[in-house]
């Protein structure tokens, strides 16, 4: 059996047999991958922190069968200081939900790693956490050539204010070109999603939002998600708060 150095960053596990998990592993170079975590379930499980979501660590793996089994890791990064605050917390869960949900077993995605590890740097910064996430939604649409237009209609490509949002067409019609299956978009959303879009993750933190404008924001893009592509279930629990 060979070994398999991987660095990662944990999405979620679960349980499996007595004293086991499955671990659910993102990785730049890898995408995403699955593997098994021995006797971590112990009390004296010395690799118990490389269970964990928002765990960062460098993983030794070694492949049995068509599965992963994690020999050693050695963390770089545990991010559990996320976990101090329910909505950091739940901002964060979302963060790796969504990265779970499209991101591809098997592909490499180094940008939309780095992404991630920004923005769970940011939320233990204590940077505003649903602008954080706002930011990262995009990003990741962005990543996947699926970022919504925002600033000019996508029927006719002028500039707009006050525009209706399609979910069909993933982007802004103006008053001339409303659609039928077009829906209110509040201006001041628009002009937020306009401003994250071309917002660098350094420059994020000095950008400023109300907080009733940041959940209208979230509001938004959570239906975007649900709607067009999956629905996040760390986002409505957030949404619940």
């Amino acid at each position: 059996m060979t070994e398999k150095i991987i660095d990662a960053i944990v999405l979620k596990s679960q349980d499996f047999k007595d004293n086991d998990k499955i671990v659910y592993l993102f990785s730049p170079a890898e995408g995403k991958l699955s593997a098994v975590l021995k006797g971590v379930k112990k009390a004296s499980a010395k690799l118990k922190f490389a269970g964990e979501p928002f765990c960062f660590a460098e993983f030794c793996c070694v492949k049995r069968g068509d599965m992963y089994t994690i020999t050693n890791a050695y963390q770089k990064e545990s991010f559990f200081e996320i976990r101090q605050d329910i909505t950091t917390f739940y901002c964060g869960a979302s963060a790796l939900e969504i990265v779970s949900a499209f991101g591809a077993e098997g592909f490499a995605n180094p940008s939309l790693f780095v992404s991630l590890i920004k923005t769970l740097e940011l939320l233990v910064q204590g940077v505003s956490p649903k602008k954080v996430l706002a930011h990262f939604v995009l990003c990741v649409l962005d990543n996947f050539g699926q970022k919504p237009c925002f600033e000019r209609c996508v029927e006719c490509g002028q500039k707009v204010t006050d525009a209706k949002f399609c979910f069909d067409q993933g982007g802004v019609v103006c008053k001339n070109c409303n659609s039928d299956y077009a829906v209110p978009l509040d201006e001041g959303v628009r002009k937020v999603l306009v401003n994250l879009s071309v917002l660098s993750h350094d420059k994020l933190a000095t950008y400023k939002i109300g907080e009733v404008l940041a959940d209208k924001t979230i509001y938004f893009l959570n239906d975007l998600l649900a709607k067009n592509f999956k629905k996040i279930n760390s986002m409505t629990q957030l949404l619940q708060l």
